[in-house]
C-alpha cells in the first residue's frame, strides 16, 4: 500500500469523519450552553450577590413582585434575573461581573411629570453662551412685607438699569424670603406686585421682565419687542390669563404666566444659538437627573425651541434617559384663533419617535393651575375674595378650545394640569363634547389613558373617584404638594379641605390609576433649607409630614405603594409598560443601585439613600466614584452628594428648622 499516495475515495473519507467530528462537537457544545447566552450571546454586564427588586407587581398589592440575587444584561436588555449560581453561568469571557455586596438594585425612576428643560439654559454659559445675549440677570430678596418687597425690587432694577445700555434687557428674579416662602407667589398670582407701568418708570429705557414665581410682569418696552416678535403676543396672554373672566385689561398690567415668561428666555434670547449647542445643554440637564435615579423623564414640551434641541440630541444618538413629550406648543403666545385650530392641522404625532424620545399627547398647563386659583367650585365654601381667586374652565377660553380641537383631532390629551374638584368636571365635559363630535366611545376614551396633573384638591367623593375610574384618567400627582400647599388651603378654606387633599390611600384602594411627580425636586440645592432628597416623594408619600404635623394620616400609603408610582405604574403614564418600569426579561436594562434598602430601613432613612449607579439601556450613564472604586471601574457621569445632616430639617416644626440653620450658619452645627 502507498501511504504517501492516499486516494481520492481515502481523503473523501477522512474529510467526512472530520466534518462529523466537528458538527457533532459544535452541536454538544451548544447544548451545554445556557439557553440565554445560545438565544442572545453572551452578557455584556452581571451583578451579582445583590438584592435584586424587580417590582413586576403591576397590582395595587404591597408586593414588589420578585425579589433575585443578580441579574444580567445584554446590549440594552435584561437578559436574565435568578440566583448568583444561575446568573454567573451566562459569563463569558469578556463579560463584567460586578459584586453587590448586598446593595439593592431595582428598575430605573420614571418621573412623570416635572420639566426638565428648564435648567439648561445655566449650562450655556460652558459653550460660550451667555444669557441673556443682550442683557443681564439680576436676583433680590423679598421681604416679609409687600411694600419693602416693592421696594427692593425698584432698587434692584434701577441698580440694573446702570449696568446696561438703552434697550438691553433687564431680568428680575425674585426669590421668596426663607420665613415666609408661600408670600412672594401669592402676590405674583393675585397681581399686587406691580404693574407695567410701574416698571416703565423704574426702566424707561429698557425691556424688564420681573418673574417672583408663576406669574410675571412686563414693562411697556417688553411688551412691544414681545408683539413684533410674536404677533399676537397681547392677544394671546389677554386669553391665556383669563382677562375676560377677571374683567381686566392684562396687556395693559403687563401681567403674565409662566409660559409667556418662558417663551422669552426660550425662543427670543436663544432665537440664535446653534441647535447643536442646545443639545449638549439639554444633555447636562438629563445627565443631572439621572444622578438622582431617573432613568426616564416625561415632560410637556412648549416651545419649538425646546423641541428642536431634543430631535437634535436623539438624532446624533446622545440622549442619556428616556424622554416622553406631551406637545403643549400652543403655549406659544400668538394669535389665538390660530392657536385654537392648531392640532387640527399637525396630524395626530403621538407614538412618533424612537426608544429614546417619543410624543405621547397634547398637554395643557392651563387649564387649571395650582394654589390659589385651583378651581373647587360649589365643593368648598370660603370669603368671596378668597373665591374669587379660583378660575375655572370654560367653553370659548383658548385652553378650552385647544384641547377641544384636539382630542376632535384623535389626541391623547396627557399631561394636563387638573387641579382643583370642579376642573376635574370641566374637563369631563370637555371630553364628552370632543367625543360626541368625532364619535368616540366611552372605551376608545379609556383606551387613551388621559391623565391629569397636580390633583391637588380633587378629593375623594364617590362620584369623583367613580367619574375618574369611567373616563381612565390616570392622576399624576406630586406629594410634596403637601408640604406646598396643604398650609395655604387649610387657611384659606378651613378644616373642610381635609376631604380633598391628596387622597392617595383612598384612591389607591378605589383603583383609581395613579403616578407621582417632581422625583428630584430642589435636590440640586444642598445644604439649604430647601433641599429635598432623591427619595423625598416617597418619603412624604408614605408619613404626609410637614412642619411637625402629619396631614391625615388616614390617607398615607405603603412604601411600596409610593415607589410602584415612580416604577411600575409611571410606565404605563409614559406608555411603555412593556419595556420599563420593572425588571423583567427582554426589557430595557434601565436600573437603579442605591446605598441603602429603601424595602427594610427606618422609614425617615428613606431620606438618607443615595442613587449609586443609574444604567439606561445597558449604559451606565451615571456611577458614584465611591462605587465605583468598589467595582474597580472609572466614576462616570456628575457627582452628586449630600450628608445626613442636609435631610435632618424635613418635617420638623419650621421654628426647629430655622433654629437648625441659623446655628449652621453661625458654625454651631
Amino acid at each position: 500500500m502507498n501511504t504517501e499516495n492516499p486516494t481520492p475515495k481515502l481523503i473523501t473519507l477522512v474529510l467526512t469523519l472530520s466534518a462529523v467530528l466537528f458538527l457533532t462537537h459544535a452541536q454538544t457544545a451548544a447544548q451545554q450552553l445556557p439557553p440565554e447566552v445560545a438565544q442572545w450571546g453572551y452578557p455584556e454586564t452581571l451583578f451579582v450577590n445583590g438584592k435584586v427588586v424587580s417590582m413586576d407587581d403591576a397590582s395595587t398589592s404591597t408586593q414588589v413582585g420578585n425579589v433575585y440575587q443578580a441579574i444580567a444584561v445584554k446590549e440594552d436588555k435584561i437578559v436574565k434575573l435568578g440566583t448568583n449560581a444561575e446568573v454567573r453561568a451566562l459569563a463569558g469571557p469578556d463579560t463584567r461581573v460586578f459584586d453587590l455586596k448586598g446593595r439593592t438594585l431595582m428598575p430605573g425612576i420614571v418621573e412623570p411629570h416635572s420639566h426638565i428643560y428648564g435648567r439648561a439654559t445655566g449650562y450655556l454659559d460652558r459653550f460660550g453662551f451667555t444669557y441673556p445675549p443682550d442683557g443681564i440677570i439680576v436676583r433680590a430678596q423679598a421681604d416679609r412685607d409687600l411694600e419693602k418687597t416693592q421696594a427692593i425690587m425698584r432698587d434692584a432694577i434701577q441698580e440694573a438699569v446702570k449696568k446696561v445700555e438703552p434697550g438691553q434687557w433687564v431680568v428680575l428674579q425674585m426669590q421668596a424670603h426663607p420665613e415666609a416662602p408661600a408670600d412672594l407667589g401669592l402676590w405674583g398670582m393675585t397681581r399686587r406686585l406691580t404693574t407695567r407701568r410701574t416698571l416703565d418708570v423704574w426702566a424707561p429705557e429698557n425691556p424688564v421682565l420681573m418673574r417672583p414665581g408663576l406669574r410675571g410682569n412686563l414693562n411697556s418696552k417688553a411688551l412691544e419687542i414681545m408683539n413684533d416678535f410674536l404677533p399676537g403676543y397681547s392677544a394671546s396672554i389677554q386669553e391665556t390669563m383669563h382677562g375676560d373672566v377677571i374683567h381686566e385689561d392684562i396687556p395693559e398690567i403687563g401681567w403674565i404666566g409662566s409660559q409667556e415668561m418662558a417663551v422669552i428666555t426660550w425662543e427670543l434670547f436663544l432665537e440664535k444659538v446653534p441647535l447643536t449647542i442646545l443639545a449638549q445643554a439639554l444633555k447636562l440637564s438629563a445627565e443631572d437627573f439621572a444622578a438622582k435615579g431617573v432613568t426616564t423623564f416625561s415632560t410637556r414640551i412648549p416651545f419649538p425651541k425646546v423641541m428642536s434641541g431634543y430631535a437634535t440630541l436623539a438624532g446624533v444618538g446622545q440622549m442619556p434617559i428616556r424622554l416622553d413629550a406631551h406637545y403643549e406648543v400652543h403655549r406659544m403666545p400668538t394669535d389665538p384663533e390660530q392657536t385654537r385650530q392648531m392640532y387640527r392641522r399637525t396630524g395626530v404625532l403621538q407614538g412618533i419617535g424612537n426608544d429614546y424620545f417619543w410624543i405621547d399627547g397634547v398637554a395643557s398647563e392651563r387649564w387649571d393651575s395650582l394654589y390659589p386659583e385651583s378651581c373647587t367650585g360649589p365643593d368648598t365654601v370660603a370669603p368671596a375674595h378668597i373665591k374669587a381667586r379660583e378660575v375655572c374652565p370654560q367653553p370659548g377660553e383658548l385652553p378650552w378650545d385647544v384641547l377641544e380641537n384636539a382630542m376632535k383631532a384623535g389626541w391623547r390629551l396627557a399631561g394636563v394640569h387638573i387641579c382643583g374638584s370642579e376642573s376635574a368636571r370641566a374637563f369631563f365635559r370637555m371630553v364628552d363634547r370632543a367625543r360626541e363630535a368625532n364619535g368616540m366611545t366611552m372605551e376608545d376614551v379609556r383606551q387613551l389613558k388621559m391623565t391629569g396633573e397636580h390633583c391637588d384638591v380633587i378629593g375623594k367623593s364617590p362620584e369623583m373617584i367613580q367619574s375618574l375610574k369611567d373616563y381612565g384618567i390616570m392622576l399624576s400627582c406630586g406629594p410634596d404638594i403637601i408640604a406646598r400647599e396643604a398650609p395655604k388651603w387649610i387657611a384659606d378654606y378651613g378644616p373642610q379641605m381635609n376631604d380633598f387633599f391628596l387622597p392617595f390611600n383612598t384612591w389607591i384602594e378605589s383603583d383609581v390609576q395613579l403616578v407621582g411627580q417632581h422625583w428630584g425636586s430642589g435636590a440640586d440645592r444642598v445644604g439649604t433649607g430647601d433641599f429635598r432628597p432623591p427619595f423625598y416623594q416617597p418619603w412624604i408619600s408614605v408619613t404626609r409630614r410637614f412642619d411637625g404635623t402629619v396631614w391625615q394620616p388616614e390617607e398615607r400609603i405603603d412604601r411600596v405603594h409610593a415607589l410602584k408610582m415612580f416604577t411600575r405604574w409611571a410606565a404605563e403614564y409614559v406608555r411603555k409598560p412593556d419595556m420599563i418600569g420593572s425588571l423583567e426579561v427582554g426589557k430595557f436594562a434601565d436600573l437603579l443601585i442605591i446605598d441603602r434598602d429603601y424595602f427594610t430601613i427606618p422609614v425617615d432613612d428613606i431620606l438618607k439613600i443615595h442613587p449609586l449607579m443609574t444604567m439606561v439601556g445597558g449604559k451606565m450613564i451615571v456611577l458614584n466614584e465611591s462605587l465605583a472604586s468598589d467595582f474597580g471601574v472609572e466614576a462616570v457621569g456628575p457627582d452628586y452628594d449630600f450628608k445626613d445632616e442636609d435631610v435632618e430639617h424635613i418635617g420638623k416644626p419650621l421654628s426647629e428648622i430655622a433654629r437648625i440653620f441659623e446655628e449652621r450658619q453661625r458654625g454651631g452645627m
